[in-house]
């Protein structure tokens, strides 16, 4: 079992450190990235990736993947993760759950969940699309809707893939990194301090689901991320391990990215950048939603079992947290 490497904290001091590590750590991923953008591609490419101008320009679609790879997930998730686990524990990699234990079945189990998962996804997207403000409110929903435009042009910028290569970096960039950063960050983490300060399961998986969504700065895919971000959280707080959720968080944005992929080279009729509904019949959403609360009880049963038999001493591992 990991120790406290210093004299611990108390968990309000945590929160306050995590994110003060995180807004440190993202300006200094900033900077970084905006040296080596410089450095590479010149300071004029720095000008159009701020201002999204010249998009067609050679080399600004390597810049802007080597920007947003540095600049807003390894250093801006990744790195406060690893440096809040090393200051508040001697085992860094225990605390964040890459040492705990997991039965190899969680993880396939995942990637179904969140297979299952995709068609509730698409349905909370659409409805979410559809909410307006009072008309009072008519300035911050014009607000909403412009940053959410350009937000949207960037993401189209970054997934123009023209060829196999693209879309293998395009996954490592938008499916394998954040995978790892913000598992590590929001669930290794963040989660792990909310569960200790609410003394609740429930409540450090929720709260952790909230700021995880609304970091995203996205008001009309708020609530799919919400959810997803819940269904990661019990994954994470049920196994004790950051495996599982780093699986389904992988699988949820490479699935966008392959669908992006397909419908550009004419493999899809269904564009997933549409706003609309991608799978059609209500009885899809119905049946695919139940088979992923069928495969969270799976999952849940697995992580039980493993406990028990830890607990009956026929297994040796690392300690976990099950609630």
């Amino acid at each position: 079992m990991s120790t406290v490497r210093h004299q611990p904290l108390n968990t309000i001091g945590q929160l306050f450190s995590l994110v003060g590590l995180w807004l440190g750590f993202s300006f200094v991923g900033v900077l970084i990235a905006i040296g080596l953008v410089a450095a590479i591609y010149g300071m004029p490419m720095f000008y159009n990736i701020m201002n999204m101008t010249n998009t067609n320009a050679p080399g600004f679609l390597g810049a802007f993947r080597l920007f947003l790879a540095i600049g807003g997930t390894v250093v801006g998730f990744l790195a406060p993760a690893l440096v809040f686990a090393y200051l508040l524990m001697r085992d860094p990699v225990e605390y964040i759950g890459l040492k705990n234990y997991t039965p190899w079945i969680l993880l396939p189990i995942a990637a179904l969940i969140m297979i299952s998962f995709i068609p509730t996804i698409d349905i909370t997207a659409y409805f979410n699309q559809k909410m307006t403000l009072p008309a009072s409110w008519s300035g911050l929903y014009k607000w909403i809707r412009e940053m959410e435009s350009s937000a949207m042009a960037q993401f189209k910028v970054l997934l123009n893939m023209r060829t196999p290569a693209d879309l293998i970096i395009s996954i490592g960039i938008i499916a394998v990194l954040p995978a790892i950063a913000e598992e590590f960050f929001f669930r290794g983490c963040l989660q792990s301090v909310l569960m200790r300060s609410t003394g609740s399961v429930h409540g450090g998986v929720w709260i952790a689901a909230f700021i995880f969504s609304f970091i995203h700065m996205e008001f009309f895919g708020f609530i799919p991320r919400l959810l997803l971000g819940a269904a990661m959280g019990y994954l994470y707080a049920w196994s004790g391990s950051i495996w599982p959720s780093v699986v389904m968080h992988f699988v949820n944005n490479a699935f966008s990215v392959v669908a992006v992929y397909l419908h550009q080279h004419k493999m899809i009729a269904a564009d997933p950048d549409s706003g609309q509904p991608m799978f059609g019949h209500w009885w899809v959403y119905v049946l695919t939603f139940l088979l992923s609360i069928g495969l969270m009880y799976l999952y849940r049963q697995v992580t039980i079992k493993k406990q028990l038999l830890i607990a009956d001493g026929e297994e040796l591992g690392e300690d976990i947290h099950v609630d």
